[in-house]
């Protein structure tokens, strides 16, 4: 972890009064950084300290884009609308992060866009894709427009619509509703049944088979709910996990082959058509 150094010239403090003062930090942040052991010691007139450059720049976003390449398919004085490749994450946990949506957009002098919500890290980001899913994800420019999607969301966005490959030949076309419950460690798999039980929440999805090719299926995916993992969970626990997801049970690919195709709320609406990856399997334009 990279550090910044510098030297105490005022009188003696305990290191916790000194980063408290000087970076105006809760001393619940300075716990992840330092033990109370090290947070109780003395400071001293001219003594050098040597502080975690993550703690300095906290909820600032490093302008340093190390990932592939993402672009940003439409920007209105409301929204950023952002082309995400599949491999990276939507925004930073620290300021070494470099592999983000956010680092993109800062790397782009998108400063304006990287305002809202400041005291989170996930700043204007309206929804979450998971690190392997690409596509279009939405970032609100205004704390009006973010508050109006964030706060009503299932009743904003009129239609979530997703890409995915399986293998075989897929055959459980129609509408379909599970029950999810997470299972294991954050991040972990999500437990799906069509039976309702404790705890868990239901999901909705609508599949149609697009078009069959090489022994894989391309779908269209009208997400009717949001959780994590849904549409991964659903189709693995119809038979047909996505192409490349390992975590339920798909065959090894170069990539989990999910793309967020297109969003509509309002009047308006936002579509990603930069899915190359996808174009080996099959021809996307001939097919929607």
């Amino acid at each position: 972890m990279a550090h910044v150094e510098f030297q105490w010239l005022l009188g003696e403090s305990s290191l916790k009064e000194v980063l408290q003062g000087t970076l105006n930090c809760s001393g619940q942040l300075l716990k992840r950084y330092f033990s109370s052991k090290e947070l109780s010691k003395k400071i001293s007139h001219k003594d050098y300290l040597k502080v975690p450059l993550d703690l300095v720049n906290h909820l600032k976003v490093n302008p340093e884009y190390q990932g592939p390449q993402a672009h940003i398919i439409r920007e209105t004085s409301a929204y950023l609308a952002v082309h995400k490749p599949p491999g990276i994450h939507g925004h930073p946990l620290c300021y070494s992060d470099q592999n983000t949506i956010l680092n993109f957009l800062a790397s782009e002098r998108k400063w304006d866009a990287l305002k809202v919500n400041e005291k989170n890290y996930d700043r204007g980001l309206l929804y979450r894709l998971d690190f392997e899913t690409s596509g279009v994800i939405l970032l609100a420019k205004t704390e009006e427009f973010h508050l109006k999607i964030r706060q009503g969301f299932s009743k904003e966005i009129k239609k979530k619509i997703y890409l995915a490959i399986v293998e075989g030949s897929f055959d459980k076309e129609g509408t379909w509703t599970h029950h999810f419950k997470a299972v294991g460690i954050k991040g972990g798999k999500q437990k799906v049944s069509l039976e309702s039980h404790l705890d868990a929440q239901p999901g909705t999805f609508k599949v149609t088979k697009l078009q069959e090719a090489n022994g894989k299926s391309l779908l269209l995916i009208h997400l009717e709910t949001g959780l994590r993992h849904q549409i991964r969970a659903q189709l693995s626990v119809l038979g047909f996990p996505i192409l490349g997801d390992e975590l339920y049970g798909a065959s090894r690919a170069e990539r989990l082959y999910l793309h967020a195709w297109r969003y509509e709320w309002d009047n308006d609406f936002v579509e990603d058509k930069k899915a190359e990856l996808f174009d080996r399997f099959f021809d996307l334009n001939s097919a929607l």
